[in-house]
């Protein structure tokens, strides 16, 4: 690994490895070229590592509260994964029981749905109108094949227009900023692979012979926060002689042919020159084709500019009160209420909090850049969470209040708007056009992963440049909804 002001002196290892971003996925890499004795070194933008997943503290007259953005749970389907979550996490690691619940029109329904649950909840009525719906538009899909190309036609097709209306459509909205029909029906596809009416009446009524894990009814979490795994992977990488260099943002990607020839950062020193053989990036897609010298071509520019984000603003609430609901996440479809859902810490982790009579709540808001919510103040954020939790779910009394304050995250969530593919499809075939450069995780591939998936394409990209072949676009491409696993014994034995 070479760096210096412009120049470099010297040739650089095979396998020496840039890594752009230290989140979970580019510190996955960084953490598996370490164990192999592969020079690599992190670059970052941010005083602190995680991205997205990483855990803030705040420290009150009270003790300490400990807060995500927006909550992570580890599951995933591959045990490597598995068992690398578990040796970096070593005695901090939690099971936790999931309760994931929709909060509709006053009542809960269990999420993903459970169809006696969700039936129960709308009566009889509903329930047989939904019932029939369903089964006239499979009869008519069937006799007439239709293209899904909407979110609304994805979730019409698998669960019937009146499940749609009731319990995706409303959500849906408020998370994105725009009518179902405008969105590609990719991003369901992707999320509930496989998942219908039909499969959630199975999953509650047909016993199977291989036992089915489905909905994830428990999943691991570090006893301090989901930031733990990217601080101990950070730490991890140090102690085995590579670097993470915080406040060092990526400004230009050079290139010359087929290669990418080196990176220059920002530091506090001025900019530096960082080269290395091998080259990892999990910055936002978009940005990475943006900052290319030479400049990549006009109509990757103009594709990088159709491709948009969706930010999240977090609002974390401290509570002198032991709970507020037994749910690790609570979806809140009412459209009058601004916020889309929230998680309470001390459900994953009591540690979260400073002791049983304190709880606390990160709740989340879906916005873009410059719209009215994007653009509220700290002050209003807090006020309209605090009236909506007291006024109109009365879930909290406002005696309870100790504090609040926000986060903001701009992009993300990639926007699947219809029509994305093409520019996305443009900008990772130039991509593609560099043979020892490699993109990984949610921004780095404009690709709504898990942070399990992120973490996946972190790992194969580190085992490509140590002389494996793995085809990254593969990660999170099954057919099976990724939220089922089918195991002979319940999930608990395989821990």
């Amino acid at each position: 690994m070479q760096s210096g002001n412009g120049s470099t002196n010297g040739a650089v290892h095979d396998q020496s490895t840039l890594i752009m971003g230290a989140g979970p996925g580019g510190l996955c890499s960084a953490y598996v070229l370490s164990k192999a004795g592969v020079p690599a070194t992190v670059v970052e933008r941010a005083p602190f590592v995680g991205g997205l997943a990483r855990t803030i503290t705040r420290d009150t007259e009270y003790g300490e509260f400990r807060f995500d953005i927006g909550g992570h749970r580890w599951f995933t389907k591959i045990d490597e994964l598995n068992d690398l979550f578990k040796e970096v996490i070593a005695e901090e690691l939690l099971w936790v029981n999931r309760v994931s619940r929709i909060y509709f029109d006053g009542k809960y329904v269990d999420y993903p749905l459970k169809i006696s649950n969700a039936l129960k909840a709308v009566g009889p009525v509903k329930s047989a109108q939904a019932m029939a719906d369903y089964a006239r538009t499979r009869a008519v899909h069937k006799a007439r094949p239709v293209e899904i190309v909407s979110m609304e036609d994805a979730y019409i097709d698998q669960f019937g227009p009146t499940l749609y209306e009731l319990f995706f459509k409303r959500y849906s909205e408020k998370v994105w900023g725009l009518p179902c029909d405008q969105m590609s029906g990719d991003w369901v596809a992707q999320r509930s692979k496989g998942m219908s009416l039909v499969t959630a009446v199975k999953d509650a009524v047909v016993p199977s012979k291989g036992k089915v894990v489905s909905l994830i009814d428990e999943f691991m979490y570090p006893k301090y926060g989901f930031g733990r795994l990217s601080e101990r992977m950070a730490d991890g990488i140090q102690r085995m002689g590579n670097e993470v260099r915080l406040g060092a943002g990526v400004t230009k990607v050079h290139r010359e042919g087929s290669k990418v020839t080196g990176v220059t950062v920002e530091t506090e020193r001025g900019p530096e020159l960082v080269t290395a053989a091998n080259y990892i990036s999990s910055i936002p897609l978009t940005v990475l084709a943006k900052i290319m010298e030479p400049a990549a071509p006009a109509e990757v520019l103009a594709a990088a500019d159709a491709l948009t984000f969706r930010n999240i603003v977090t609002v974390n609430i401290l509570l002198k009160r032991r709970q507020v609901t037994p749910d690790t996440w609570l979806y809140v479809h009412d459209k009058n209420i601004l916020f889309g859902r929230f998680h309470e810490p001390k459900n994953w982790s009591a540690a979260m909090v400073p002791g049983d009579d304190f709880t606390s709540l990160v709740v989340e808001y879906f916005c873009s850049p410059g719209d009215a919510i994007w653009n509220m103040t700290e002050e209003e954020f807090v006020k309209q969470t605090v009236d909506h939790l007291v006024n109109d779910l009365t879930f909290i009394d406002r005696s309870e209040v100790i504090d609040g304050f926000i986060i903001r995250a701009p992009r993300a969530y990639p926007s699947y708007v219809i029509g994305y593919e093409e520019p996305l499809k443009k900008i990772k075939d130039f991509i593609d056009t560099f043979e020892n450069l490699q993109i990984i995780g949610r921004y780095g591939t404009f690709r709504y992963n898990n942070t399990d998936h992120s973490i996946e394409t972190g790992l194969l990209a580190a085992k490509n440049i140590l002389g494996e072949h793995h085809d990254l676009d593969q990660v999170n491409a099954e057919k099976e909804y990724h939220e089922i696993k089918r195991v002979e014994s319940p999930v608990a034995a395989g821990r």
